[in-house]
């Protein structure tokens, strides 16, 4: 059991997609049922509850807000779009293709409005779902009454489940955080620690998952001042989280460096051991004032020279940043400190022409209007399904290949969703309590998978709709062909107004999001050398290390399109990039966290001044490769290093006879960081 509890916060941090799709689900299965019961009461059709159960559920899934406050502003705000939505469709229902027009301006306004952030898209959201309903359900002026109880009466049911049922916790929030990264920390060591069977790629998945991880730590920060709800300051809490992120991950390297087929020295294995105590969620003090001493007697045995030694007072270095860590989970007692200070990235020059968000306006009002034509020719009761891949297609995806791989997946998704719910089906008959019960099962994981892959969503959607058939009575293996059929028609004109309507090149986003990256890397690896030569002065390299990594997800987000791609070469060469950005970035990591500890040290001295030119003279050559590979990923030609060569940084270690730990450290990450950049040069 506490294996699986472990698995489940490394795959879902914080249980985010968990809270989100039950808060979803109780959300659906309440509207139904109360607006169900209460529609019956009254003598109103059934479709009235089933508006206002799906502008619930977009109440639920749709707003995406920061905090609590906003989140429910923007709920109760909904319902203003929705209700004009609803009202305009019923009026322009009875004026025939007039309805149609209609149906498109929405749709572009729900795009546009996207420019004004969470908000903006939640309100658009809510507001196409709702024409597209009423048009849908055949609403007529007559209705619009009761369709607007059933609006507000699902969004008041959204309301009190997000305010009453799932509240903002955000202590609890932070611990479910804090364990998540103790699971992940532990899931890095035991497949970095499973010898000759060990798998090169998914440690590094794990790792990666561990740099997210530490993301959502760095988010929750920004939305709330941990000094009024935990025993340290928001800084300190960064500060520390920081520490055992890159303290894993420099154990995690030593002991790929070291042979798999022979046995760990007996320090190595005591400080993992120890390492191991402290990754539990519920250690007792005497268990963690055991582990310390474990390793700390442990890395006084071991020798620094060796890669044991190295990987030995690595282990160390994590078990002291993870009890740090537990003193935070154990001593939730507010402090009076003052909020944290973020670091605002610079901001970009805008870009010129169009905002983005019209263009994706005019591109889905292109492709909605062809889905509509296109939709009806196929089958004129069921083209909805068309205009609604068409659209949906574009919602959080803005470059060709990001909606190529959306319209895909949504189409694959539907696909293998036909062929289980007939199976399904087949197997439930007419059990109607279990039609609901998987309705709601259905509902559930779409929400709980949709961010680990698209396609599940559409999945589990088809399923849904093959049981609501059934429950309804009109099932049939037609219909949901029909739907691959709708679904794939949708897909093709999405696909087609991306290409060739105010066309987005997915490696020129990619491209644009390296440079940036780029940048960052440049200027974290000027601030840590130059804090490094400065020891005891102030600095903010733990928030240049979150700009950077979030600059790298970024890449990676944009970047995933075409490793997906079904071109070999180009799909290889953009693997080897991201590959190489991501370990550049733990070697960024490690740079970043010598200046740290050079900056606390208060009694150090300043290397001499022959040192410090030889690692500044380090820095610019790391530097210049930077810019390289700036120079290679635009398509320049660069003519790759004849052998790579780790003497021009490694000297450095040669003009002090007592080069301190923050120089050394800085040393080895530059070397690092060198060595696998150089690799995109040589491959170029």
């Amino acid at each position: 059991m506490k294996r699986l509890a472990r698995i489940l916060d490394a795959s879902d941090p914080g249980q985010v997609r968990l809270r989100s799709a039950s808060a979803t689900t109780l959300t659906v299965l309440l509207a139904m049922v109360t607006l169900v019961l209460t529609t019956r009461a009254i003598g109103q059709p059934v479709t009235v509850a089933m508006l206002g159960t799906v502008v619930a559920m977009q109440a639920s899934a749709a707003v995406k807000d920061k905090d609590q406050r906003s989140r429910l502003i923007t709920t109760a705000l909904m319902a203003l779009p929705a209700s004009a939505a609803v009202a305009l469709a019923a009026l322009l229902s009875e004026l025939g293709k007039v309805a149609d027009v209609g149906f498109i301006v929405v749709l572009f306004a729900a795009v546009w409005v996207r420019r004004f952030g969470p908000r903006g898209t939640a309100l658009g959201m809510v507001s196409f779902i709702s024409y597209f309903f009423a048009l849908f359900l055949r609403a007529t002026p007559g209705q619009l009454p009761m369709l607007i109880a059933a609006i507000l009466g699902g969004l008041v049911i959204a309301l009190f489940v997000r305010a009453v049922v799932f509240p903002d916790r955000p202590v609890v929030e932070v611990r479910r955080l804090l364990f998540a990264m103790r699971a992940v920390s532990a899931s890095v060591l035991e497949a970095a620690s499973a010898g000759e069977s060990r798998d090169l790629n998914l440690v590094r998945r794990r790792l990666d998952r561990l740099g997210n991880t530490a993301l959502m730590i760095d988010d929750w920060l920004d939305r709330h001042d941990a000094g009024q709800l935990l025993s340290v300051t928001s800084a300190d809490l960064s500060l520390r989280v920081f520490d055992a992120q890159i303290a894993t991950e420099q154990l995690v390297s030593s002991l790929w460096a070291l042979d798999p087929a022979k046995p760990w020295p007996t320090a190595l294995g005591q400080a993992t051991t120890a390492l191991g105590s402290c990754l539990q969620n519920t250690p007792s003090s005497e268990q963690l004032r055991a582990a310390r001493r474990l390793a700390a007697a442990a890395a006084e045995r071991a020798d620094p020279s060796t890669p044991a030694g190295i990987a030995t007072v690595s282990a160390q270095r994590a078990v002291q940043a993870h009890i740090a860590i537990h003193h935070i989970t154990t001593n939730a007692v507010a402090v009076d400190a003052g909020p944290r200070v973020v670091t605002e990235p610079a901001t970009k020059d805008e870009p010129s022409g169009l905002n983005p968000s019209t263009k994706a306006a005019i591109q889905v009002a292109v492709a909605t209007s062809a889905a509509t034509v296109l939709g009806e020719l196929v089958s004129p009761d069921r083209w909805y399904w068309a205009v609604l891949t068409a659209f949906l297609v574009f919602t959080g995806a803005s470059t060709r290949g990001e909606i190529l791989t959306r319209a895909g997946q949504r189409v694959l998704g539907t696909i293998a969703g036909v062929l289980a719910g007939v199976v399904i089906a087949a197997l439930v008959g007419d059990d109607q309590p279990l039609q609901l019960v998987l309705i709601v099962v259905c509902v559930f994981f779409a929400f709980y998978l949709v961010t680990v892959a698209y396609a599940l969503l559409s999945f589990f959607v088809t399923i849904l709709l093959a049981m609501l058939y059934g429950l309804l009575g009109t099932f049939s293996i037609e219909v949901l062909e029909l739907r691959i059929i709708e679904t794939a028609v949708g897909g093709a004109v999405g696909m087609a107004s991306a290409y060739f309507i105010f066309s987005t090149s997915t490696r020129k986003t990619l491209v644009g999001n390296v440079d940036t990256y780029l940048e960052q890397l440049d200027a974290l690896i000027e601030s840590s050398v130059e804090s490094v030569l400065a020891p005891g002065g102030a600095t903010d390299l733990v928030a240049s290390t979150r700009t950077l990594d979030n600059a790298l997800k970024d890449v990676l987000t944009s970047g995933k399109p075409l490793v997906l791609g079904p071109t070999t070469r180009s799909r290889r060469g953009a693997k080897r990039l991201l590959r190489v950005l991501a370990v550049s970035s733990r070697s960024a990591h490690a740079l970043a966290r010598a200046g740290v500890l050079a900056s606390r040290a208060d009694t150090q001295t300043a290397p001499l001044d022959e040192t410090a030119q030889a690692l500044r003279d380090a820095a610019a050559l790391v530097r210049d490769t930077v810019r390289q590979v700036e120079a290679v990923v635009a398509g320049e030609h660069v003519d790759p290093p004849e052998k790579i060569t780790e003497t021009t940084v490694l000297d450095v270690l040669l003009t002090s006879t007592n080069a301190p730990g923050p120089l050394r450290g800085a040393v080895r990450a530059l070397n690092t960081m060198n060595r696998t950049l150089a690799d995109v040069l040589t491959r170029a």
